[in-house]
């Protein structure tokens, strides 16, 4: 199973002193009971196809008292304001 967790939402300020692009992060919280290589990529490319950004990849821990895999994905999205 998958949880979002929100990093950031943020307004990028430029000369003008207004903001021009608005950034959003989320941690993407992979929680599998197989093999997790196979989902990870998976899901990188889809997020990547997506034109989202990926900023970090990291795995996390076994849990031994629930038998998941934990990894963790960090993605990012730069929109345009309008």
């Amino acid at each position: 199973y998958l949880v979002f967790t929100p990093l950031a939402d943020s307004l990028e300020v430029f000369a003008d002193n207004t903001p021009g692009i608005e950034v959003e992060e989320v941690r993407i919280s992979l929680f599998t009971k197989i093999n997790y290589l196979s989902l990870r990529d998976r899901l990188t490319r889809t997020l990547i196809n997506a034109d989202l950004t990926v900023t970090a990849r990291r795995y996390i821990t076994f849990e031994t008292d629930t038998g998941f895999h934990h990894y963790s994905i960090d993605v990012a999205g730069w929109y345009s304001m309008p």
